[in-house]
Formats: structure tokens, C-alpha cells, sequence
């Protein structure tokens, strides 16, 4: 039996493990590590409910009244690539996302999201203006189609992105593998959207409107331009890497 004061003191250990704090991270971590060695214990044993991540949450109003499959592909696939939930709920504005994650996690994804989201409308609109030169299709369904076929290309980016950079099964120097500490992170965002959602459901999104081929295509071509970059300070930019 597993004394509940060394779990305890282990989940408090592991929670400073996420401090910004450089320095006490760096040794709650490796007393963790001590302490699970010295006990014969794992990051899951001590972790069952999550409790040695820090998560939290981030409410995004979405851009148009009714939501849109376009828009909400786009929060849930970046969500996903980051360890994190997205959310879709009403509120008096129309609609938002509530996006759950680690704590660095969820800086990368609301930043990703409201800059590619931006993008997005703005690459949308440069190709409908050129487009009604030589085609009769409705502004909208060439705007719902473009945006769909670019979403799906930064879609497959992303799952790419995540393929490349999962954690792996080698230990640090606390004696902690990758995936160990992604069964944390893991634990601790589907516990956060219990609390927050206890009734949520899954809903696969459905493509109500028509879908121009062409406009598709071309935003599927467009999809690998998109800077997949998030910015830093507000200004610059630096490569998006999924977080251990």
C-alpha cells in the first residue's frame, strides 16, 4: 500500500515541476525523481487524477455570429496538436471556444489560433476578390469553400508537427520519460473540462453549404504558405514545438 503522505508530497513536487521559475523547477523535479526511485513509483501511480499538471483555460469569441466548420476545424485541430480541448459554446456574442490546456500550451494555441484564424479570412478574401474575374459562383460559398480547403491542409500540417516531436520513451535526468509526463498533462485537461463542461458532448462538425471544388482546391494549395510560426513578445516569430 502506497503511504498517501509520500503521493501527496510527490503531486505538490510535480505541480512546482511546471513553475516558470527555471531554478525551483529544475529541483522540484529532480526531488521527484528521488523520491519515486527511492519508493519504486511511477509518474502515473502518483498522478491518477491529474493533479501534478497545471492546466487552464481560455475563452475565444468566435468571428461571426453562427459558428462555422471552418473556424471550428481550425481551434480543434490546433487544440489537439497541443495536448489540449476545445470547446464550443454559446454566449451573448454568438459563440466561443473554450480552449483547455497546460499552461504553455495554452499561450501557443490561443496565439496560433486568433493569428492563423486571421490569416485565413484575410488569404480568403485577396482569392474571392481575383475569383469573381472569372466565375459566377456565389462570394460566400467561394469564402466557405476556400477557408475549408485551407483549414484541411494546416490540418494535416499539424498532425505532421505532432508526429514529429512526441515525446518518447527515453528518461531525464529524474529518471521521468516523455510519455510519463504527458500522461500527467493529459489527465489534468480532461479533469479541467469535466469541472468546466460536465455535460459536454461530442459533435462531429457537418458541411452544411455547397463547396466550390475549385475554391477548395486552391485553399488546400494555399494551406502549405501558411506560416505555422508563433510570435513571441508580440512581435517576432519563432518555430511552434509541442510541449513534454
Amino acid at each position: 500500500m502506497i503511504d498517501q503522505k509520500i503521493i501527496d508530497k510527490l503531486q505538490k513536487l510535480l505541480a512546482l515541476s511546471a513553475s516558470d521559475n527555471e531554478n525551483e523547477a529544475a529541483l522540484a523535479m529532480k526531488k521527484a525523481g528521488e523520491l519515486m526511485r527511492e519508493h519504486n513509483l511511477s509518474v502515473a501511480d502518483v498522478a491518477i487524477d491529474g493533479s501534478g499538471a497545471h492546466v487552464g483555460s481560455a475563452e475565444v469569441d468566435g468571428s461571426t455570429k453562427n459558428s462555422q466548420v471552418w473556424e471550428l476545424d481550425l481551434g480543434s485541430s490546433i487544440a489537439r496538436t497541443f495536448n489540449g480541448r476545445a470547446i464550443r459554446k454559446r454566449n451573448s456574442n454568438g459563440w466561443s471556444f473554450t480552449f483547455v490546456a497546460g499552461k504553455t500550451d495554452l499561450t501557443i494555441i490561443v496565439d496560433l489560433f486568433e493569428r492563423l484564424r486571421s490569416t485565413i479570412k484575410r488569404m480568403s478574401d485577396a482569392y474571392v476578390r481575383s475569383a469573381k474575374e472569372f466565375t459566377s459562383v456565389h462570394g460566400k460559398t467561394l469564402h466557405n469553400s476556400y477557408r475549408l480547403g485551407i483549414v484541411r491542409t494546416i490540418h494535416e500540417r499539424l498532425v505532421c508537427l505532432k508526429q514529429n516531436t512526441a515525446p518518447t520513451d527515453n528518461r531525464n535526468a529524474c529518471g521521468m520519460t516523455g510519455t510519463e509526463l504527458m500522461v500527467i498533462k493529459d489527465k489534468a485537461v480532461d479533469q479541467r473540462v469535466s469541472r468546466l463542461f460536465p455535460r459536454v458532448k461530442t459533435i462531429p462538425s457537418r458541411v452544411n453549404s455547397s463547396v466550390d471544388g475549385n475554391a477548395y482546391q486552391q485553399g488546400r494549395t494555399d494551406g502549405n504558405h501558411v506560416s505555422l510560426h508563433r510570435s513571441v513578445n508580440g512581435g517576432s516569430s519563432a518555430p511552434i514545438g509541442i510541449g513534454r
